[in-house]
């Protein structure tokens, strides 16, 4: 199904008028004649609901005129994204008529953010599948880890409790993350633990360009 769909997203066209750069030279152009009724009506419905005719004129009367000159300059990408379920989005962009997929479909564990990463290790865990879990294990624990060792881990008598502990990080999937100063490691804080002594955040780490799970706790 999932497959289906997609062979028929990436041979369908942009739709009509799709065309963002003509979008933003009529806005500009509107803006350099004055036509400020133009230029709203340019702007999406969301913004709209929010910003009525009066604001968005006060607002076009503050800006900085340089502004105009940076958007005169900028360059246009037509981008969408497939809901996949789960939280995971699979990115699309819209080059030379047709829109083409910015990555892997099938890579159902993917590591490029840590909130991705924490999410794949999760379904990883959840789906047995132990040697995509050691894929999630920074290289410092990598000697003493193996794929039989992760079995032993989340199959134990303990896995009812290791779930639970899994299912309370799920609910804070998608919420802010803490970053460390230089960026390589995230926190998802867990304010629902059940005890003071740990498992109040998920830690990930970057390594080689790819996001692991460094602790549960």
């Amino acid at each position: 199904m999932l497959l289906a769909a997609l062979v028929a997203l990436v041979g369908c066209p942009a739709p009509k008028g799709a065309d963002p750069e003509a979008t933003l030279a009529a806005y500009l152009a509107a803006l350099s004649a004055n036509r400020l009724d133009d230029a709203y009506a340019l702007m999406s419905s969301d913004y709209r609901k929010t910003h009525d005719r009066a604001t968005f004129e006060r607002s076009i009367a503050q800006a900085d005129k340089k502004a105009a000159g940076r958007l005169k300059g900028a360059q246009v990408a037509l981008e969408a994204e497939v809901d996949l379920g789960d939280g995971e989005h699979l990115p699309l962009i819209f080059e030379h008529g047709a829109w083409k997929i910015a990555r892997d479909p099938l890579d159902f564990y993917p590591q490029r953010a840590p909130d991705e990463a924490l999410r794949s290790f999760l379904r990883a865990v959840e789906a047995r599948r132990y040697d995509v879990v050691l894929r999630f294990v920074p290289a410092r624990y990598r000697a003493t880890i193996t794929v039989d060792k992760l079995r032993e881990r989340w199959e134990g008598e303990k896995r009812p409790e290791l779930l639970q502990q899994l299912a309370r990080v799920r609910t804070h999937l998608g919420e802010a993350l803490q970053w460390s100063p230089g960026g390589d490691e995230a926190q998802l804080a867990l304010p629902d633990a059940p005890d003071a002594a740990g498992r109040k955040q998920a830690r990930m780490i970057r390594e080689d360009g790819a996001w692991k799970v460094e602790a549960l706790e």
